[in-house]
């Protein structure tokens, strides 16, 4: 008869000290897979505390190093919640070219087009009915408002971020969540959109879009978002020439 063999142990003992390392890999984790996305609010501390089992202040430690590593960010008395990587590193020289350089929204409308292309193209096939749906609701906020006001332009960045969320694509979520910033300072050096005989011409083009995503026609889709932005850029050539 054969000796029964010591068992090895295959786990190390987990000390208090290590459930804030443990929490923080899961953030991680959950951010890397896309299971939390840039924009999203972390439940509370104690929705948390509980779900997991630790403690609050585990719980608010593995927040702080998220938080120091620019993963997330806690805004006072709103809560934590997910930010690109990406949006530190691109924030401040995008948006000193954009307003230092008016013409430099050209360039940014030709990254544009290229990144936006690939997402609506990759949305057609990826998106999910909750995806359409949370489309469909910005385009319905943007019938109510008109384009000169600062609910538009929330408006108009959320459609674009949903068409990148759609992708299921967790890098394109993060780039175009580290644009966000040079989004708002477009949006100031453009003033084409303000005049409101232009709302059912950009109104009509983004239905367009997502009615291509909905029919998952990918080079329908890829070429409604091209002719948006063409049609963006031509009213601003048409402005700045105006203007001289």
């Amino acid at each position: 008869m054969l000796k029964r063999t010591r068992q090895r142990n295959l786990f190390s003992a987990v000390t208090p000290s290590k459930i804030p390392d443990m929490v923080y890999k899961q953030l991680v984790s959950l951010i890397t897979k896309g299971h939390l996305k840039p924009g999203e609010k972390l439940p509370s501390e104690r929705a948390m505390a509980l779900e997991l089992g630790v403690s609050r202040q585990s719980i608010r430690e593995a927040i702080y190093r998220a938080t120091t590593a620019g993963l997330m960010e806690v805004r006072q008395g709103e809560g934590a919640f997910i930010i690109s990587s990406f949006k530190g590193n691109l924030r401040q020289p995008l948006s000193i070219m954009l307003t230092e350089q008016a013409e430099k929204v050209f360039e940014f409308l030709e990254i544009r087009k290229l990144i936006e292309g690939w997402c609506a193209e990759r949305a057609s096939d990826a998106a999910t009915p909750a995806d359409l749906k949370k489309m469909q609701g910005v385009l319905k906020r943007m019938e109510k408002v008109k384009p000169a006001e600062s609910a538009w332009e929330k408006a108009d960045l959320d459609f674009h971020s949903f068409i990148a969320a759609a992708t299921h694509n967790v890098l394109a979520m993060h780039v175009m969540e580290g644009l966000k910033d040079s989004f708002h300072t477009y949006f100031r050096v453009k003033k084409f959109n303000t005049r409101a005989e232009r709302k059912d011409v950009l109104l009509g083009q983004h239905r367009a879009i997502l009615e291509a995503i909905r029919q998952k026609d990918p080079r329908k889709a890829r070429k409604k978002i091209t002719e948006h932005l063409n049609y963006v850029e031509k009213m601003i050539t048409e402005d700045i020439i105006g203007k001289r």
